[in-house]
């Protein structure tokens, strides 16, 4: 558990926000994974951690200024060491930002364009790092955990700066950037991140919680099924299914139940393997029962597999009634008021001439 350094004078309701992905590592400053736990590189007075507001409970990463009568910058990293990943993934970092003004009483709050924060990537063990994201803030900025702004950006070796427009409260404006992600391309051995941070006038911070590093899946099932459907007949029922481009892909297994929850495999086709053309696929099941129901497994080289369905065929006989009455000229009439020949419509849309 990382200690408090300061307890603020100040009492405001707690911030929640739900924040539901499921990361490869993680540091939500109350906890954090074993080998990967950011920590401010110089502690000072104006650094620690706070309680005021959060997103996950309860506590954030903070710096704030005091202007110490001066305009020196007051500054500092929060590092995350470095970590060996697996080359052959992306991998995201993120993070939740906010910009209060907990902390001093001054008549002008918020964040100047000379603040920011900046996010620093190293791929090679921490040796150097490029700044690749910056938040700005402008002319008296501040927002909350609150605002569903976000920013996303594709690690390039390049600076990109974002920042809101005016200032003033920026949470319900669209750009108080609270969401902060970076995207790391497949390829990257080393992982080593750093956030600096600067503020420079009383009234000025930086909130920081929940930073997350995911692993992404770049290689999901490599097949776009368009179709996948039955039609019944008397004696048989035929399954079909469209591909309108394959991957790597083995085959497929075709089952059915008569349930919905107990399934047998009734046969397994060879799939096209790679294309990018429509391949249509069909089977013939002899074995239909009154209701039937199909679903299908899709098999890739590595063993992967994905379910489509289930769809249903009833070939139970369906119940013939009356719906209406009808003369010859096709008006719809009383029966109990009508004799002589009239029309009878049935629910399967065929007719029938009786005398009344």
């Amino acid at each position: 558990m990382k200690k408090l350094f300061l307890t603020l004078i100040y009492v405001i309701g707690m911030i929640t926000i739900s924040f539901s992905q499921s990361p490869y590592k993680f540091d939500y400053v109350e906890t954090y994974d074993n080998d990967w736990s950011g920590m401010w590189y110089i502690p000072a007075a104006t650094t620690g951690y706070y309680t005021n507001a959060f997103v996950s409970s309860t506590s954030s990463a903070v710096i704030y200024g005091t202007g110490n009568g001066s305009s020196a910058y007051e500054s500092d990293w929060y590092s995350f060491p470095n970590l060996v990943v697996d080359a052959a993934y992306e991998y995201q970092f993120k993070f939740r930002l906010g910009s209060y003004r907990f902390t001093s009483s001054a008549g002008t709050k918020g964040v100047d364009g000379g603040d920011y924060i900046t996010v620093q990537l190293s791929t090679n063990g921490g040796v150097s790092y490029v700044n690749e994201l910056r938040v700005k803030g402008m002319s008296n900025a501040y927002w909350n955990y609150n605002t569903a702004a976000s920013y996303t950006k594709t690690a390039d070796g390049t600076l990109t700066i974002i920042g809101p427009a005016a200032g003033g409260n920026r949470t319900a404006t669209g750009d108080g950037y609270s969401v902060i992600q970076l995207n790391i391309p497949a390829g990257t051995s080393q992982i080593a991140i750093d956030i600096f941070a600067r503020v420079n006038g009383a009234g000025e911070e930086w909130w920081m919680d929940n930073f997350e590093l995911t692993r992404i899946d770049n290689n999901p099932l490599p097949v776009e099924l368009t179709q996948f459907e039955a039609d019944g007949y008397p004696q048989w029922n035929v399954i079909k299914w469209t591909t309108a481009s394959e991957q790597n892909s083995n085959y497929f297994s075709l089952e059915s139940s008569t349930d919905g929850e107990n399934w047998r495999e009734i046969t397994k086709l060879p799939a096209a393997g790679n294309s990018t053309q429509d391949i249509k696929y069909s089977w013939i099941d002899y074995t239909q029962k009154e209701l039937t129901y199909y679903r299908l497994v899709q098999f890739d080289y590595d063993g992967k597999s994905k379910t489509y369905g289930p769809i249903s065929i009833d070939n139970r006989e369906k119940e013939k009634r009356i719906v209406k009455y009808v003369n010859l000229m096709g008006q719809e009439i009383n029966p109990l008021t009508t004799t002589g020949l009239v029309i009878e419509v049935y629910s399967d849309g065929t007719t029938s001439k009786v005398i009344r």
